[in-house]
């Protein structure tokens, strides 16, 4: 394991040093691989990691799925960094009678962001709301979790994670110590008398110490933060200082950056198998809805056990899914599955691109073409997940506009909502459901790019695997993308591209045509009919040839039904259930942090939303349904 970096000494305590040695050495027991818990770690290895090979694990290196890229940017139909393997149905397996077990649950980090939450969200409820704004940039240095896949799978840990830890602790515990009224605030007015009182430490540890613990110390950690606050190895100056210490030795505790669940119920007598305790529950609660540790009241409801019941949890559960944090998190959920992240920007800088954007105010400023683009995505998500609320099948096969942008209305010919009223509808055919907006079709330049248009509705959205070639097997310019021509199509030319090369013909049958169905969008997402060619040096328009969208996109295998456009394939996708089955696959990995079990209780959640999706229940309900299982309050422990 890497050697930690030495500890800046700058007005910091002696057993703030004590407590990074601490927790240093308590991630050497479960971290030595440079990863907590079960998980594997991403496909790259960051700066600093103590990871020792890149490239292992549930990633994936390689752009879309191995195919020619797309001139000097990528499409946001994939991005331009590495596709996460998905997790497919069938990984889940059948539904155990009587309900079965849940998988095991590996000991994870609290996520980057949610750590950063957890910080934040701690101070404000100690009213020291301006040492939170204070600690922002300590924040932000912390490591992000990989895009690979969904960010809360990054399991790994590092040195420079444990050092950020240590920044952020030392730095709080300094802000909010640093004058009398900050002190108050987070200790109460008997903090300004010198030396600490006892009684005074037992009412901050039950506060403070419980909020950032998500339940009271135990008997051995009481005795060792009193230690800290009165001991004699070092003693403390003065009261402001044994808080600082005890502040800092909370924030670096691993009780603090973990999910440990560690204090339930054994279930038939089985150490592996555990009833978690209310205070367990309240923080699965909080941590996949609010992204964050549990309010007051989570906590007291822990408190008094009545989490603990099936009423007490039902009447917690409605009450944290309501709350507009879980709209967030679901957000976030849709974010990280579409992979809008990976979007790599607009080429304003080529002249081809800009002649096919003339117009379009884009790269103006005060425009945002993309960012409107992904609050559309937002805003129709929002509006059947919670406003209507409505079903999956309204979602995929909406003909409403909802976006406020002038710019991007313009892109598909329909007034921009006012914001009141009826939402305006694209009444041509045109446009239906959310894969066919435009987040989900642009491109960084002005060719689309039918293998990675194709390669992302059979990955990301049917979830399907695709074979990765050998880059070492393929021959001298195969990843890139065909020249435009005059006298081709993008999909003719595409399809020369692999048109008898057996090695890229074969794994590009399965996906090819669900990117020439979608050749009616340009790359900036607007329908057409014809495809303009642009002289890449000068911009000069230079051909216009009719667009071609008949295909068999074979969404089931074997099924060889034709299809004439992104209308016709969009409908074939929804009666295939697909895309649910995908939905629910992918929600259980993001929301539970961890790839199934096959045959186990996991099998009975991914069905039950599956199932509530394709009969026509409610968004909301499907994504609700993730906490309502009985194995959502249960822990099964890996093996060592």
């Amino acid at each position: 394991m890497r050697a930690l970096p030495p500890c800046p000494a700058p007005r910091r305590p002696r057993r703030a040093v004590l407590a990074l040695a601490v927790f240093g050495a308590a991630y050497g027991l479960i971290a030595c691989e440079g990863k907590v818990g079960v998980n594997p770690p991403m496909g790259a290895a960051g700066s600093g990691t103590t990871t020792g090979a890149a490239g292992s694990g549930s990633g994936i290196a390689g752009s879309g799925s191995g195919t020619a890229g797309s001139g000097s940017g990528g499409s946001a139909t994939g991005g331009t960094g590495a596709t996460p393997v998905p997790t497919t149905p069938a990984a889940f397996g059948a539904c155990p009678s009587g309900g079965g077990e849940p998988g095991a649950t590996p000991l994870a980090k609290l996520s980057t962001f949610q750590y950063r939450n957890t910080v934040r969200d701690l101070l404000n409820a100690s009213g020291l709301s301006a040492v939170a704004t204070e600690v922002a940039p300590m924040l932000a240095a912390i490591p992000d979790d990989s895009t690979l896949a969904f960010r809360g799978l990054d399991a790994r840990i590092s040195s420079d994670h444990i050092q950020g830890y240590f920044n952020v602790a030392t730095a709080v515990a300094n802000a909010a110590t640093s004058s009398s009224s900050r002190l108050t605030s987070l200790a109460g007015s008997c903090a300004g008398t010198s030396p600490l009182a006892t009684s005074c430490l037992d009412t901050f540890l039950a506060s403070f110490g419980k909020r950032a613990f998500r339940r009271p110390l135990d008997a051995t950690e009481l005795a060792l933060m009193k230690d800290v606050a009165t001991g004699t190895s070092p003693a403390p100056a003065n009261a402001a200082e044994a808080i600082r210490n005890v502040v800092v030795m909370l924030l670096m505790s691993p009780r603090f950056v973990n999910h440990l669940e560690l204090a339930g119920t054994p279930i038939s007598g089985r150490a592996d198998y555990l009833a978690l305790d209310p205070y367990e529950i309240a923080s699965r609660l909080s941590y996949t809805f609010w992204q964050t540790l549990p309010d007051d009241a989570l906590l007291a409801t822990a408190a008094d056990g009545s989490l603990g019941t099936d009423a007490g949890f039902d009447a917690q559960l409605t009450r944290v899914f309501a709350d507009p944090r879980t709209r967030d998190t679901i957000w976030q959920f849709w974010n990280e599955w579409m992979r809008f992240e990976a979007f790599t920007g607009f080429s304003a800088e080529r002249p081809a691109f800009m002649a096919l954007a003339a117009g379009e105010n884009l790269g103006v400023a005060g425009h945002d073409h993309w960012g409107d683009m992904v609050r559309e995505m937002r805003d129709l998500t929002d509006l059947y997940t919670w406003t209507m609320p409505g079903t999956f099948a309204q979602l995929l096969t909406s003909d409403l506009s909802v976006t406020r942008s002038a710019d991007l209305a313009r892109l598909y010919g329909v007034p921009a909502w006012s914001g009141s009223g009826n939402y305006p509808r694209f009444t041509d055919g045109s446009r239906q459901g959310l894969l066919q907006r435009a987040a989900l079709l642009v491109s960084s330049v002005e060719q689309t790019n039918p293998f990675h248009r194709g390669a992302f509705i059979r990955r990301a959205l049917l979830c399907d695997n695709l074979p990765q070639p050998d880059p070492n097997s393929l021959p001298p310019g195969s990843l890139d993308p065909p020249p435009p021509s005059t006298a081709m199509t993008t999909r003719q030319r595409f399809q020369a591209k692999v048109e008898g090369n057996g090695l890229c013909q074969g794994c590009h049958s399965s996906f090819s045509n669900l990117g020439y169905a979608m050749e009616s969008y340009d790359s900036l997402g607007r329908f057409r009919t014809m495809e303009k060619v642009f002289d890449e040096q000068t911009g000069a328009l230079r051909a216009t040839l009719p667009i071609d969208t008949n295909v068999i996109p074979e969404v089931i295998a074997g099924d060889m039904r034709p299809v004439s456009g992104p209308a016709e394939l969009n409908q074939r996708m929804l009666e295939s259930g697909k895309v649910e089955a995908c939905l629910s696959a992918n929600y259980f990995r993001y929301a539970m942090r961890r790839d199934p079990t096959r045959d186990s209780a996991d099998a009975c959640a991914y069905e039950a939303m599956r199932g509530s999706l394709t009969s026509g229940g409610a968004l909301a309900a499907a994504f609700r349904g993730i906490a309502a299982s009985t194995s959502f309050r249960r822990h099964k422990v890996g093996a060592p």
